[in-house]
């Protein structure tokens, strides 16, 4: 029930997936194959797509504009090419991982929803975002996190911990440890 209850969230603060002027919410997709890239379009492009309302002026996409914020964003998060016009399918599955993050805080979204966005992502690129999002999340960003990684769960300040498709508990600062996360996981569980 965790991406489900993610969608959820984001289809009750915006109307449909389509770029708003300002967004309060924005998405980062953890299977970047499935539904987070675009493999036909360049790195940059992806990066835009989210906040082409904000680079645009009458329906007419700024490309001084859409550059700048891509030099931007690959300066910020560290996206390891030496052409954002390159495509995004040249980039490793980790700095495909850094262009939807890039794509989501370069938008004016308070409240960033990520659905297990580490996966198959290397240690290193992890540690990277993680210094990002503590940055973001210090200027005052919320961040929803599905993860199944305790590395990440740790990172938080508020664990909801599901099973069967509901949350079965809620922990909160030194209460988050691996032993009552799976305590929960496995509550009410019959174990013959």
């Amino acid at each position: 029930g965790q991406t489900e209850a993610l969608l959820e969230l984001y289809l009750a603060r915006n109307s449909s997936w389509l770029p708003a002027r300002k967004t309060d919410i924005a998405f980062v997709a953890g299977d970047r194959s499935l539904n987070g890239t675009f493999p036909l379009w360049s790195i940059l492009k992806n990066l835009s797509i989210a906040s082409l309302r904000d680079i645009s002026s009458a329906g007419m996409v700024d490309r001084a504009k859409e550059t700048e914020r891509g030099d931007q964003w690959k300066k910020r998060i560290e996206i390891r090419t030496p052409d954002m016009g390159n495509k995004i399918l040249s980039l490793s599955g980790g700095n495909q991982q850094k262009v939807l993050f890039a794509r989501a805080l370069a938008t004016t979204a308070s409240t960033v929803l990520m659905d297990d966005p580490m996966r198959g992502v290397d240690i290193g690129t992890k540690q990277e975002v993680y210094d990002i999002l503590r940055t973001e999340a210090s200027h005052g960003r919320t961040f929803i996190w599905y993860s199944t990684e305790m590395d990440e769960i740790r990172l938080c300040d508020r664990v909801y911990v599901f099973r069967d498709g509901a949350i079965q508990a809620e922990l909160v600062g030194d209460d988050i440890t691996e032993q009552n996360v799976l305590a929960a996981s496995f509550a009410g569980e019959d174990h013959a």
